[in-house]
């Protein structure tokens, strides 16, 4: 059973259990959606926002959550590879993460391939990412968005030139640019 397989089980058991009345974790998502652009799918889990943890995500602080690395989204890409800020992300799958401030330092956004069976294996919380090859990691620029997202959205925006991925959660929003090759 593939893993993707596995993940629309346990939504459905998630469903299930709801329907059941018994109590579902505070964070659990509700969903696996999906954006496609041509040639690019992306896949993710709308976990429910967490300002405490996203602002020690974010910033740094003591939140247990906030402390670690959060697998945000499976990024596919089906045709060409593409380029984030002047590194190639090759065709295949990668993972976005976003990574925790530490020492001083803000957090980031990072490409990563990994072996994507290893990725929602608790739905219960935002999954931490296994080790891979990094593709790109840079700052992760969260700004104010005029909207509060409830739970994770992911967006594409564009067509056959640059591709807009942006990440909303709460009230913070961040966008990467992937340029065709």
């Amino acid at each position: 059973m593939s893993r993707t397989t596995l993940v629309l089980v346990a939504a459905a058991t998630f469903a299930g259990a709801a329907l059941d009345g018994q109590e579902l974790p505070k964070n659990a998502p509700h969903f696996v959606k999906s954006q496609k652009a041509p040639g690019v799918d992306v896949r993710f889990l709308d976990f429910k926002w967490d300002p405490e943890a996203f602002a020690s995500l974010e910033k740094g602080g003591d939140h247990a959550v906030g402390r670690r690395s959060w697998a945000l989204a499976r990024l596919l890409l089906q045709e060409a590879p593409m380029k984030w800020e002047g590194r190639t992300i090759p065709v295949g799958p990668s993972l976005l993460i976003v990574n925790p401030a530490q020492g001083g330092q803000g957090a980031t956004l990072e490409l990563r391939r990994v072996d994507m069976r290893d990725i929602f294996t608790n739905l219960n919380v935002i999954a931490e990412p296994p080790p891979g090859e990094t593709y790109q990691k840079v700052p992760a620029v969260f700004e104010k968005a005029d909207t509060v997202a409830d739970r994770l959205e992911v967006s594409l925006e564009g067509g056959t030139g640059d591709l807009h991925l942006t990440v909303h959660i709460g009230d913070r929003r961040a966008t990467i640019v992937l340029k065709r090759s």
